[in-house]
């Protein structure tokens, strides 16, 4: 029976390609409301709020300014000490805030809360929790899908917010990490500390009293923006061909969906030079990848090289895709931002939801509807 179930799909999915399904609609938000674990800050007066939000190397960091911090989700992340590349945060335990958005009620009661920070895209965090709430899920007995979301290099939540607020909308409960990578001393010390908080992060929600019983553990994925993609990479098995006896492999994840995402370079000018290929130089530790991965990528971006997205994706192991974005560099237009949530969540449909018409679609659609102008250039259904 099981055999005649996978024959029915794969022909399914047949003639959804050769029939070329319908375009993917444009990213619009979902049906839920979003509500959002408890982030309210009392800004600093000795000092820009952004110190804290990104970290400084003299130690500032998010934790110092919140209102509430016992109503924040907070974790104390320690990096093992025979990690390659931990350098001086080895063995040292390090605070990571987290920021928890979730589909919620129609009627939920709680205000919006405007975060006190204005060069950001969204800083409104939606029916925010107060001091002594509880996550106020739309269906208590549902289990849903969960996204785990690393940003850019030296970026914070907040910037990545009305993104994610379009996935919760859409029934993911989504974990984004404050990674504060401006308080870590190098590059190489912020790839571990970002694989190792991801990793802590997945521990913490899923131990949760409230979101832990509501997630689907089998439902699990990650996304991530520029050095965020590499940290997916990485959590999806890619491994540093230098230190091959350590795998970063987080099994718990399934799917993984990088914008811009960055594989590779070094970083800095002779004799400052930093090696930035935790990848392989020729991404030669990404065959390890064996989950589905979707990239996004932008062929005028100065910071990631297209190039790179597109020798790193053709490495994968496992079911790959690759869209350019055509004009773009890496800060994308408003447009091109559409159009890339509009591939994320046609794929985490896909692959977390298990939805057949969402992998039709990735196997026959090149465009997303009226903003579409990205051009398929990869597409594996893995080795």
């Amino acid at each position: 029976m099981r055999r005649l179930l996978a024959l029915g799909f794969c022909l399914a999915l047949a003639l959804a390609t050769r029939a070329h399904a319908a375009d993917i609609l444009a990213f619009v938000p979902g049906p839920h409301a979003v509500g959002s674990t408890n982030l309210e800050v009392t800004p600093p007066k000795d000092r820009p709020l952004i110190d804290y939000l990104n970290g400084s190397k003299d130690g500032a960091y998010l934790p110092a300014v919140l209102t509430h911090p016992q109503a924040v989700p907070q974790l104390q992340v320690t990096v093992p000490a025979n990690q390659p590349g931990a350098g001086a945060i080895a063995g040292k335990p390090q605070p990571v805030v987290l920021h928890i958005l979730y589909p919620t009620t129609a009627g939920n009661p709680r205000p919006d809360y405007a975060f006190p920070y204005k060069d950001t895209g969204d800083a409104v965090v939606p029916h925010m929790q107060g001091p002594a709430d509880k996550p106020l899920l739309a269906d208590p007995a549902a289990k849903y899908p969960l996204i785990v979301y690393s940003g850019g290099y030296n970026t914070h939540g907040l910037w990545h917010l009305g993104h994610l607020k379009g996935l919760a909308s859409h029934g993911y409960i989504v974990v984004n990490l404050f990674h504060g990578d401006g308080r870590v001393p190098g590059f190489p010390e912020t790839v571990t500390l970002r694989e190792a908080g991801v990793r802590a992060a997945l521990d913490h929600v899923l131990a949760d009293p409230v979101f832990g019983p509501a997630i689907d553990r089998d439902r699990i994925g990650a996304s991530g923006a520029s050095a965020g993609g590499m940290t997916v990479l990485a959590l999806l098995g890619g491994v540093d061909p230098k230190y091959p006896a350590h795998n970063p492999r987080e099994p718990r994840i399934k799917a993984g969906f990088g914008l811009v995402p960055f594989m590779g370079a070094t970083l800095g000018v002779w004799p400052f030079a930093v090696d930035g290929w935790h990848l392989g130089r020729e991404f030669e530790g990404l065959a390890a990848v064996k989950a589905p991965f979707f990239a996004v990528y932008a062929d005028q971006d100065k910071s990631v090289s297209p190039d790179a997205v597109r020798a790193g994706v053709r490495r994968l192991g496992g079911p790959a895709w690759a869209v350019e974005l055509p004009g773009e560099g890496h800060l994308l237009s408003a447009a091109a931002e559409r159009e890339a949530y509009s591939w994320e969540l046609t794929f985490f449909d896909a692959f977390l939801r298990g939805d057949a018409q969402a992998r039709a679609k990735l196997a026959a659609t090149t465009t997303v509807r009226d903003v579409g102008k990205g051009k398929m250039t990869y597409v594996s259904a893995g080795r």
